[in-house]
């Protein structure tokens, strides 16, 4: 009778240990299963590799200002593609607020306009460079979104334009009062940052033979949501950060420390289509 127990006892304990591994076996080969499928699915749901060229064109709101963009991209895999980017953007400092001009003495002179106070100069920025987009997540919700991380990295020129205000004179001899457009000088500065004797900033146009080139260079990085698989149609929306080093300070702002660089973050939309 003892034997017989030891004996039921042993296949319970041997029966015990080939469901084990077998259970084990069995998750192993699940795993394999599922890394397959993801394989599977990241080869489906990847950029069409038939359709290797992208063309985009798309705008971002920036921390600091706005960008116009056009991305070019050749598809290496169905998770890699090489990345050209050409920006455009305008640099607004943080501090600049808008103000009415003054009701001119005569109604000669005009009628006031907006302008920004102490602001001295435009800046715009052009960024021409190339780098990698990579797949992360093929169709993250029910098929319909991707998700990829961008980087790219080039030159940047930073152009300032000199900001002029259209400036009152009053003279005190009988001569009548009038305008004058004026830039910031250093050396004479108490008119232009005298806001009773501003009318208002002069046409845009105004300084763009003056603009002032300093060269720089770029990092931009930025995670990519892809709404809807189009197989030719791209709708892409940006969320990322963009840094630039220049030779020189790039001053805005009478009043405010000007610094050689520039950071802000960004939120941006492009649209536009594959093609062999």
């Amino acid at each position: 009778m003892l034997v017989s127990l030891r004996v039921h006892a042993q296949d319970d304990t041997w029966s015990s240990g080939k469901d084990v591994k077998k259970g084990l076996s069995d998750k192993k080969a699940k795993a394999k299963s599922t890394f397959k499928d993801y394989k599977d699915h990241v080869e489906q749901w990847g950029m069409d590799t038939s359709l290797p060229r992208t063309l985009l064109f798309g705008a971002k709101a920036n921390s600091n200002g706005w960008s116009g963009c056009v991305y070019y991209l050749k598809r290496l895999s169905s998770t890699a593609a090489n990345l050209w980017q050409f920006s455009f953007s305008e640099i607004q400092h943080d501090k600049q607020i808008k103000e009415q001009g003054t009701d001119p003495v005569l109604s000669s002179l005009g009628n006031p306009s907006p302008f920004v106070f102490g602001k001295i100069n435009n800046l715009y920025t052009l960024q021409v460079g190339l780098g990698k987009e990579h797949l992360l997540l093929p169709a993250v919700v029910e098929g319909n979104i991707s998700v990829s991380f961008r980087y790219n990295y080039g030159f940047s020129v930073a152009m300032l334009k000199p900001y002029y205000l259209k400036l009152i004179y009053t003279d005190t001899g009988a001569g009548a009062p009038y305008l004058k457009e004026q830039k910031f000088n250093s050396s004479d500065s108490s008119k232009f940052l005298n806001a009773n004797a501003i009318l208002g900033a002069s046409k845009w146009s105004k300084g763009l033979s003056e603009i002032d080139y300093v060269p720089g260079i770029y990092l931009d990085a930025a995670i990519c949501i892809q709404p809807g698989k189009n197989k030719l149609f791209v709708q892409v929306i940006t969320l990322g950060a963009n840094l630039a080093y220049y030779a020189q300070s790039l001053p805005i702002m009478a009043d405010l420390k000007a610094y050689p660089w520039q950071a802000s973050l960004y939120a941006g939309i492009a649209f536009g289509k594959r093609w062999r």
